[in-house]
């Protein structure tokens, strides 16, 4: 398997399966607690706790997904009138911007992560520990991280949108 393939796998099919292992535990964790609240009088108390947690880990691994087939969320209602050397250069700037700011995210979400450890802080009703959801920041994060990176050097810094009507560019 070549370095595009490698990527894809870890940083795209992986995170694809693994939200929609999620997903099929909160549906289960859900429907258990409605048929506990609503047949029996007997909700489970950890389960929305729970919930959160696996939505949260849910989002930050499907953000690797998003970023490594550039799906992310852009403002780019102009770009395509922009000349190929103006557009590739705010690949570049959208590139530092996306590492820079994820990378010092996961950075301080490693810091949390450590805090929580310390002091051996747990969840209120299903105690789990706090560094489960926070750590989920740091690998979510981190392979926000690898996924740009990783697309930029399997594509380059190529600009998402085409070239504008009329141009010669390709």
């Amino acid at each position: 398997m070549n370095f595009a393939g490698a990527a894809r796998l870890m940083l795209r099919d992986i995170p694809r399966l693994a939200i929609g292992v999620v997903l099929l535990l909160a549906i289960g964790i859900n429907a258990a607690n409605i048929v506990g609240r609503y047949v029996f009088s007997a909700p489970l108390p950890w389960a929305e706790e729970v919930l959160s947690f696996l939505i949260i880990w849910g989002v930050l691994i499907g953000a690797s997904a998003v970023t490594f087939d550039r799906r992310h969320l852009a403002m780019d209602v102009f770009v395509s009138l922009y000349p190929l050397r103006v557009r590739m250069a705010l690949e570049a700037v959208i590139l530092a911007t996306v590492v820079g700011f994820s990378g010092f995210a996961a950075v301080q979400a490693w810091k949390i992560v450590q805090i929580m450890a310390r002091n051996g802080q747990v969840s209120i009703t299903a105690e789990i520990p706090m560094t489960v959801p926070y750590f989920g920041f740091v690998v979510g994060f981190t392979m926000i991280v690898l996924a740009a990176i990783a697309t930029t050097l399997i594509g380059g810094l190529k600009p998402s949108d085409p070239a504008p009507p009329g141009s010669n560019e390709t």
